[in-house]
């Protein structure tokens, strides 16, 4: 059931991408997203805590970039932490790194969960900081906010909860956009579990 969740968040980011070039992003769109949310919880878990969720996220990735990447294979995702692989210390956030081949080629992507509070930049000032090509809303009242660095080659999807959570996926290979929405979208990655 989540998996057909998942597949219909990256169905419709392939068909707003498809039909319109990109999704459209607009300032009055971006300012109608209330961000912070009203009364996020703070979530703060123990160092065991956050290594059985990171097992899990792991996991998660192995079983799930084949599909949204349709056709990945040796998807090796590398270990989880915060400023380093591993450190959990006190943590409002875990990312890591996961290389898999997709279409002939090496792909390396990098993603983020952050804690109910963690990010203080709203949709609308993540578009002032960044630029942005896009935003979708989900059917779970987040949005996802579609970014670009065209000197680094980075593209990324932001997807903002309504749990105050923050989790984002980027690569360096365009045309990744539905795929990383998808990824940055499955409410599997939370601090909230």
């Amino acid at each position: 059931m989540r998996m057909r969740k998942v597949m219909a968040a990256a169905l419709t980011g392939l068909a707003l991408v498809g039909l319109a070039g990109t999704a459209s992003a607009s300032a009055s769109s971006q300012a109608d997203y209330p961000w912070p949310p009203k009364d996020v919880t703070p979530v703060h878990k123990t160092k065991a805590e956050l290594q059985k969720q990171a097992d899990g996220f792991s996991a998660r990735q192995e079983r799930t970039f084949p599909r949204i990447f349709r056709g990945a294979t040796n998807v090796e995702p590398g270990p989880w932490g915060g400023e380093a692989a591993g450190v959990f210390d006190d943590m409002q956030y875990m990312g890591n790194w996961t290389t898999f081949d997709y279409q002939g080629q090496n792909l390396t992507t990098y993603m983020q969960v952050n804690a109910p509070g963690h990010i203080k930049l709203s949709p609308k000032q993540l578009c002032e900081r960044d630029k942005c090509t896009g935003e979708v809303r989900d059917h779970r009242g987040g949005v996802t906010v579609f970014t670009v660095n065209d000197t680094h080659g980075i593209h990324a999807a932001w997807n903002f909860r309504p749990t105050g959570e923050v989790v984002w996926a980027q690569s360096w290979q365009a045309g990744t956009e539905p795929q990383l929405a998808a990824v940055a979208s499955d409410r599997a990655y939370t601090f909230t579990r």
